[in-house]
């Protein structure tokens, strides 16, 4: 819900980057899943031994943060919007959200059982989002930890795992997942009582 403030900043910059962008929208939220397997890959292959996978793993959420906005902004302008893309959309980015939460979950830095915690309290925030526009009462963004946030989290958490791994002995990664797992999951309750309340 924080990032979510600055969408209109963050479409400002992209537009000009839209304007010449060589796929179509299809074609880029194709490509987000394939950086997003790589992120997931590589937060997978990141241990104590070898925290440079964090760094590429970080690199490339925030490449399909950005492609996940482009295909959007690009549509709009091609004239492109669809139910069909919107439904593309969604699927898309659940799909990646599994994939890189999946290869924190099946990793070595985090235990399994809180990273797929993680995934639950993540797909369920989404789940009542879209649920809440499927049955007439608008797309509900409250709570903390959107996919806006949360893209923002997964860039900067392994960059500080990377260089503060010593620290006091913190596992950054778990924490994250952690907070995923418990925050997510409060936010989807308070998404599921809002909408509750407004269908009455």
């Amino acid at each position: 819900m924080v990032a979510d403030d600055y969408r209109e900043f963050g479409t400002k910059i992209l537009t000009p980057i839209a304007q010449y962008f060589p796929l179509n929208p299809m074609g880029i939220s194709l490509l987000s899943l394939v950086t997003a397997f790589i992120a997931g890959y590589s937060f997978y292959r990141a241990d104590y031994a070898n925290t440079i996978w964090l760094l590429i793993g970080s690199l490339m959420v925030f490449l399909t943060a950005i492609l996940d906005a482009l295909d959007g902004i690009v549509a709009r302008m091609r004239d492109l919007s669809s139910k069909r893309g919107d439904l593309l959309d969604h699927t898309f980015d659940r799909v990646a959200d599994i994939l890189m939460l999946g290869g924190i979950a099946l990793g070595p830095l985090v235990d399994t059982t809180i990273g797929f915690a993680a995934i639950i309290g993540v797909l369920m925030l989404s789940y009542m989002g879209t649920q809440a526009q499927a049955v007439g009462a608008g797309r509900e963004y409250a709570g903390l930890l959107g996919r806006a946030d949360r893209l923002v989290v997964l860039v900067m958490v392994p960059i500080i795992q990377y260089f503060l791994e010593d620290y006091q002995g913190w596992n950054y990664m778990a924490l994250m997942c952690y907070s995923f797992a418990v925050i997510c999951t409060l936010s989807a309750i308070y998404r599921f009582t809002r909408i509750w309340a407004e269908l009455e």
